[in-house]
């Protein structure tokens, strides 16, 4: 499923909305606790009326706490005690934090004990819900019982997509594939017995789309997606037409799979899928306008903010090696204009005496310094300096250098499109995808790009930031 723009699993929903009520629930244990049970306006609805702000920060800081320690990841197992940890170190931040503002801004009765009193009993359940919501799988009631048109790669790409996110979302009941064209010789009633599908790598082909709507009606078949590169074919769309009119929901495939991955699959795209689909970020005076005020705010106040971490790297920089500070370099921007980027220097000032480079992970040309400076993601902060200057925006893909851009247009479908918006200190692909320094990496990040250009929108636009604090914190992504 996807809200905002942002893909979303079951699973993380069933967290979110049980983190909700545990946060509110924490916030009244801890007053009725505090001033005692039944104690006039110490109700949950009279504290939510009386101290608004107070306590939409104290569920406001636990939820961050909660996504910073990446305890919304589906693939986590809250029934092993190890995994719990995330939570408890999400409660003990938002404390830390509750505490620390709560000291500053008194908030009539929001003291440390009612702030501790909240805290743990908000650790304590969700140490049961967390374990509770890992042992729940959707019934088979609630998927839609699928097809998938298509047996060649862009079938077996959707197929083990769903396969593979079943057990933490159960969005969809696949039943097979139907192949397009035919299979050989094989006659319609070679697929009458499901014994008698044809394996297909891990998925069944259980019959042609010659006779897609005998088999829509023979599964009860409630969503086909269509995965076929290139037109259907007048047979083939005469039978998804007769099975739209029955209420059968039809999908593209990269429709589907841009909403259960977060990225789009660029190897399977149209021209028409990208013309129709959705508007892409920037292209409006209005939404421009509102980003670019944003850009501006964000930039202003991380600058301020990150100056004296700036300074002091810069000048360990000029003490470990020979060079200037910083390191200006030509980039491509939006509609590939150049302009000069700005970061702290990571490597040696000979890094590129035989030419343009990729960056390698462990980099002989990388300085001691300008390692942890990556790693840490300081010495990208001078940045800020170019989205002042109106280069770059805060989110967006990543700015590249026109010698590697020229070689990588020849080789990926739609590496131009990336250039429709400004490039961005972080992005959507820096915080989904690992260190990337090949031609096949900027083809996979590419994917996430385009799905940003798409869906930009602003929760997604403060998720990558979250996204990108949590990248920082955990020492993941490129």
């Amino acid at each position: 499923m996807k809200l905002f723009g942002i893909p979303f699993h079951s699973r993380q929903v069933y967290y979110l909305f049980g983190d909700l009520v545990i946060a509110f629930l924490s916030i009244l244990l801890a007053n009725q606790v505090r001033f005692g049970v039944g104690a006039p306006g110490k109700d949950l609805m009279s504290v939510l009326g009386n101290d608004t702000g107070p306590s939409l920060f104290v569920v406001t800081s636990l939820l961050i706490g909660l996504y910073l320690a990446d305890a919304y990841d589906v693939a986590i197992d809250f029934r092993h005690r190890a995994a719990l940890v995330r939570p408890w170190v999400a409660v003990m931040a938002a404390f830390i934090v509750e505490l620390a503002v709560f000291t500053v801004f008194p908030q009539g009765g929001w003291g440390r004990d009612v702030i501790g009193l909240s805290s743990l009993s908000a650790a304590v359940m969700l140490s049961a819900w967390r374990p509770l919501v890992s042992t729940v799988s959707p019934g088979a009631g609630f998927r839609q019982r699928t097809l998938v048109v298509g047996a060649g790669e862009p079938g077996q790409l959707i197929g083990e997509t769903i396969l593979k996110l079943d057990s933490a979302d159960g969005m969809y009941d696949l039943v097979g594939i139907v192949d397009q064209p035919p299979l050989g010789n094989r006659r319609q009633t070679d697929f009458e017995d499901d014994d008698l599908a044809v394996p297909f790598g891990n998925l069944p082909v259980v019959g042609s789309a010659t006779e897609l709507s005998a088999l829509v009606q023979k599964h009860h078949i409630q969503l086909i997606i269509v995965a076929l590169r290139g037109s259907l074919g007048g047979e083939l769309a005469r039978q998804l037409l007769e099975c739209k009119a029955r209420g059968v929901m039809i999908e593209e495939m990269p429709t589907v799979y841009k909403r259960l991955t977060g990225k789009v699959p660029i190897l399977d795209l149209s021209d028409a899928w990208l013309i129709f689909g959705p508007v892409f970020a920037g292209s409006s005076a209005l939404g421009a306008g509102v980003q670019r005020l944003v850009d501006v705010t964000v930039a202003l106040v991380g600058a301020t903010v990150s100056f004296p971490i700036v300074a002091v790297a810069a000048l360990g920089v000029v003490l470990e090696s020979r060079g200037p500070a910083f390191f200006l370099q030509e980039r491509l921007g939006r509609n590939e204009v150049p302009f000069r980027i700005i970061k702290l220097r990571t490597m040696r000032t000979d890094a590129e005496a035989d030419g343009p480079q990729w960056s390698q992970k462990g980099d002989p040309r990388v300085t001691r310094l300008g390692r942890f400076l990556r790693r840490s993601r300081i010495d990208e902060l001078p940045q800020f300096w170019n989205v002042l200057l109106g280069h770059m925006s805060i989110v967006g893909p990543r700015p590249e250098r026109e010698f590697f851009v020229n070689q990588l247009k020849e080789r990926i479908p739609f590496y131009a499109l990336r250039f429709s918006v400004k490039p961005g200190v972080t992005g959507w692909a820096q915080v989904r995808y690992g260190y990337g320094a090949t031609q096949d990496d900027a083809a996979e990040k590419l994917c996430f790009e385009l799905y940003a250009i798409q869906e930009m929108s602003p929760v997604l636009y403060g998720l990558i930031l979250l996204k990108t604090v949590q990248t920082v914190l955990l020492r993941r992504g490129s």
